[in-house]
């Protein structure tokens, strides 16, 4: 499973298609992990449409976003404000108003 294509799902308007086959792929292991809500076309279309991130995908992001060891979190060179800032928004784009 992509976390990183999880993530960028996660930082775009919903809903959104796809079609290249890397990204229809990393879909379908993403929907069937159930982190995200998607419907993947049969060929000949080939496509991918996600419509949400699903409540377990919102954990799994704020679990990689959250390490337990802010150390760890430096030495990769990651900027945790900056993310995390970025999840928030996300996470608020996708659960919608209210």
């Amino acid at each position: 499973m992509s976390v990183e294509f999880l993530r960028q799902v996660a930082a775009t308007p919903l809903p959104r298609s796809y079609n290249a086959k890397q990204d229809v792929d990393a879909i379908k292991v993403l929907r069937q992990a159930g982190l995200v809500l998607a419907m993947v076309n049969e060929p000949p279309e080939g496509g991918a449409r996600v419509f949400a991130v699903t409540d377990k995908g919102r954990e799994e992001l704020l679990r990689i976003h959250y390490p337990e060891s802010p150390k760890a979190s430096r030495s990769r060179g990651f900027r945790l404000p900056q993310v995390a800032l970025r999840a928030r928004d996300a996470l608020k784009r996708s659960i919608g108003p209210g």
